[in-house]
């Protein structure tokens, strides 16, 4: 018989079946390996994203009560939080550099404040005069956030 160029004799046919035994064992285990990585992948997704929806409790998603000042220290408070989860979760994806990017966005918006500002805009949604040549920073804390919470999918 000739297989693949090689000769093999009927004596020789227990050296196909090895060959073949080996094939499916490597190939059972490169499917239980993908099979746990996407377990775990899973399983730090999910503590992630429980972590981030825990430390934006109150301001996220976006309310009208969002501009209320006793939120405001919420702000400060979950970015050690978010950069811990951020932390965990960034062993799990491929993606690092990226989550660190969006960490980073999240740390710098809580740091400038800007959700102050926020305050007319919310307040008085309707005056131009008080919005011209300015980016919503409601919109831009929600941008952050679910950019943050897409790294889950």
């Amino acid at each position: 018989m000739i297989i693949f160029g090689i000769h093999l004799f009927a004596s020789d046919i227990w050296l196909l079946s090895i060959c073949g035994a080996l094939i499916m064992a490597l190939i059972g285990y490169r499917l239980i390996l993908s099979t746990q990585r996407h377990s775990a992948f899973n399983i730090a997704a999910t503590a992630f994203r429980n972590k981030t929806l825990n430390a934006l409790e109150g301001i996220y998603p976006v309310t009208k009560s969002w501009w209320d000042e006793a939120t405001f220290p919420i702000f400060r408070e979950s970015i050690s939080k978010i950069e811990t989860a951020g932390a965990e979760f960034s062993h799990f994806i491929k993606r690092k550099a990226e989550l660190d990017v969006a960490v980073k966005k999240y740390h710098e918006y809580c740091e400038r404040g800007t959700y102050q500002k926020g305050t007319p805009r919310l307040t008085y949604p309707n005056s131009p005069e008080l919005h011209k040549d300015e980016i919503n920073p409601t919109e831009e804390f929600k941008n952050i956030v679910e950019h943050l919470l897409s790294f889950t999918e």
